[in-house]
């Protein structure tokens, strides 16, 4: 009885503010301003019994996927983020002359996985401010992004190397650049790269254990011998010259600072070599047990296996938190061989793992499995 009441007077309600002109006009505009509060109410009813579903409205709801509090949060927390974005966004076509708003506004459309839009900021940033070689690294990388390739192209390299060039102790550029000479088989230059980028960071950092991944594989693919032996250190202000090689790319992202999550993922051999072209690795961070929107998620070419990748506070969907606000979270991987990040049948997936994040361990996840 309370669903028939609540919802006469919400169709009444409106019905009273649209006739009200008609109300308060002359005699014969009052009786049909009364007919429309009568009859909007009356006709919504009638319309309901019809075509509605009015047993429903004494079933008990269904347990959802996850709690109405976890959606309710996420919900609120992705209309906040996309509000701070449309206010940064109006503030800069008043202000279009500000590089800050468009590096913090570029940051936050890149961790809202907006590539293209990111891509525009950076390159506004980088017009107002050129040889910034942190707008011209995060250029690069959005760029790389935008493109949905793996590979990393002339163009963001030319701007990689010449970051370098500026800052050669940039640390994200030392690692781009380094796929960058790993993806053309340069693996000498590629570990020296990597080699400069590890002697920055915290030998007990999860980053750091990545870059070491990165750099025994390349070791492997050479031959096991040392680079820096045979090698001359390449020069950052120097374009890269490197040889071409038939080989998949390396896919990997370390977060170079604060607290981080290493994964390695690795794929089953009956799986590996019945990949299309368009497949598209997901890779989820979700708190334990949750399911819906991602605490974080990276998108990568399902290339160049075993990869390794790491998850930090940078790859927030929400910025402004820490994944240490979680006691577990589960981080699981797919590779949806539509490109999207819904599951759907035939895609490749592994078991889902739960970490403590009190006791950070390197994470395995194994593509063994199809989504039946």
């Amino acid at each position: 009885m309370n669903f028939w009441i609540i919802a006469i007077a919400l169709l009444a309600i409106p019905a009273v503010i649209i006739s009200w002109p008609l109300i308060t006009g002359p005699a014969r505009d009052k009786m049909t301003g009364v007919f429309i509060i009568l009859m909007t109410p009356l006709a919504g009813v009638l319309a309901y019994q019809y075509i509605g579903t009015p047993e429903a409205i004494g079933l008990v709801a269904a347990t959802p996927a996850s709690s109405p509090q976890q959606q309710q949060a996420h919900s609120s927390q992705q209309g906040q983020m996309d509000e701070l974005v449309a206010s940064l966004q109006q503030r800069l076509l008043e202000n279009p002359d500000d590089p800050e708003g468009w590096l913090i506004l570029g940051r936050s459309l890149k961790t809202m996985q907006r590539y293209t839009e990111a891509e525009t900021s950076f390159k506004n940033a980088n017009r107002l401010v050129p040889n910034d070689p942190r707008i011209m690294i995060e250029l690069a990388e959005s760029s790389l992004f935008a493109s949905g390739e793996a590979q990393i192209s002339p163009e963001i390299r030319q701007l990689l190397e010449s970051a370098l060039a500026i800052d050669p102790d940039q640390q994200k550029g030392l690692w781009l650049i380094g796929m960058a000479a790993a993806q053309d088989g340069d693996e000498a230059a590629a570990i020296t790269f990597w080699q400069r980028l590890l002697d920055q960071l915290d030998p007990a950092s999860g980053a750091a254990g990545s870059v070491n991944q990165q750099i025994e594989m390349a070791r492997t693919r050479l031959g096991g011998a040392d680079p820096l032996a045979t090698a001359e250190e390449p020069d950052a202000s120097a374009p890269l010259v490197t040889k071409k090689a038939a080989r998949e790319p390396v896919v990997a992202e370390p977060a170079v600072e604060g607290f981080n999550i290493p994964v390695t993922i690795t794929i089953s051999d009956d799986l590996s070599g019945s990949i299309p072209a368009n497949a598209v690795l997901f890779v989820f961070m979700h708190p334990a047990g949750a399911v819906g929107m991602p605490l974080a998620v990276k998108r990568l070419s399902p290339r160049g296996f075993p990869m390794s990748l790491n998850f930090s506070d940078a790859d927030l969907l929400n910025p402004g938190g820490s994944l240490q606000d979680f006691e577990q979270l589960d981080i699981s991987a797919r590779i949806s061989m539509k490109g999207i990040a819904n599951a759907a049948t035939g895609d490749y997936q592994a078991d889902r793992v739960t970490l403590d994040t009190k006791n950070v361990r390197g994470i395995a996840l194994d593509l063994d499995q199809r989504v039946p």
